[in-house]
């Protein structure tokens, strides 16, 4: 097999041998690969500078199985940004979830989209969190973590702006009772959820409600495992 011009970025790199490294890739057609790239950290190579995180690029490989082999790597046409501080931090962070959240190979464009346009955002705007519990939204909902956020999942019924309600994971929302109060997951307010549901983070109280279901979908998605870049926030 031999793919050409594949618009790509690199989520994460491991050295292997004296000179060659494996890439951690995420693709637009292909999802996420791990490829070997052979030589790319020699002296000489001017790989050495292209194959970089955050950096929009068009890459081609051959080879079947697990790991193919790269046979080439360009800049994209489109600058690619300079992340630093807060911004890079978030920036890992969401390469750490694609790295443990998705399955190689199972493509999604929309996911590739949403990584393309997010890194981009994070260089230009200062409204960083709102950027990350969107991707966040974006990343769940395409791996089937999340059921509709605006209805009741036991009457179906719109939530009430005024009741408060949490997650059930594999149901969805459900509004709170005496009887059914959860241990250890966030209760919101209904008005929140409608608003994470149309990605309006316009206020403080509802980015807080976000960010707290985000953690916890997150932390229940990771089964247990821990996320390194969140000591960056810290």
């Amino acid at each position: 097999m031999r793919v050409e011009n594949q618009p790509a970025y690199v989520l994460h790199q491991r050295p292997f041998r004296d000179t060659s490294q494996i890439l951690e890739v995420l693709t637009k057609d292909y999802g996420r690969l791990s490829i070997m790239s052979r030589g790319s950290r020699g002296q000489k190579s001017r790989l050495k500078t292209v194959l970089q995180p955050f950096k929009a690029l068009v890459i081609g490989w051959s080879g079947r199985g697990e790991m193919p082999t790269l046979t080439a790597a360009e800049p994209a046409a489109q600058s690619s940004v300079f992340l630093q501080g807060k911004s890079l931090a978030c920036a890992l962070y969401i390469n750490e979830l694609l790295m443990y959240l998705t399955y190689k190979h199972d493509a999604h464009q929309n996911l590739f989209s949403q990584y393309h346009q997010t890194v981009n955002r994070l260089f230009e705007t200062e409204s960083l969190e709102q950027e990350l519990r969107k991707f966040e939204l974006g990343l769940l909902d395409q791996m089937g973590v999340l059921v509709n956020l605006s209805h009741d999942a036991n009457t179906g019924e719109r939530l009430k702006s005024t009741a408060e309600y949490f997650y059930q994971p594999e149901l969805g929302v459900c509004e709170l009772a005496d009887n059914n109060k959860p241990k250890n997951i966030p209760v919101i307010a209904g008005a929140s959820f409608l608003a994470i549901s149309e990605q309006r983070f316009d206020s403080p109280a509802i980015l807080k409600d976000a960010k707290s279901l985000m953690r916890y979908l997150i932390n229940h998605s990771l089964g247990g495992k821990s996320l390194k870049s969140r000591e960056l926030f810290r």
